[in-house]
């Protein structure tokens, strides 16, 4: 995407506006990087695109991060079964 917006940016308001499990709605959403923060932070997220090449990218992106999610929960519970 030519202007990926911050993830940090978007997660700092997400964070800022949003409670865990509330929807996040972004109308323009690009390369997907407000659905993948808000994903990582507990939130829902509907994400709209009119371009089929970004609306690839966010789902690969999105894909990614829930990946990621599972192996860092699965990583957590091993430790606590060990403790």
């Amino acid at each position: 995407h030519n202007a990926p917006f911050p993830e940090q940016l978007a997660e700092d308001h997400i964070l800022s506006w949003s409670n865990e499990g509330d929807i996040v709605l972004d109308i323009m959403c690009g390369s997907g990087t407000t659905c993948k923060m808000a994903l990582k932070n507990n939130r829902k997220f509907l994400g709209f695109e009119i371009s089929e090449e970004y609306c690839k990218i966010a789902e690969a992106r999105i894909e990614k991060a829930k990946e990621e999610l599972i192996k860092v929960d699965l990583t957590s519970n091993s430790r606590g079964l060990n403790d």
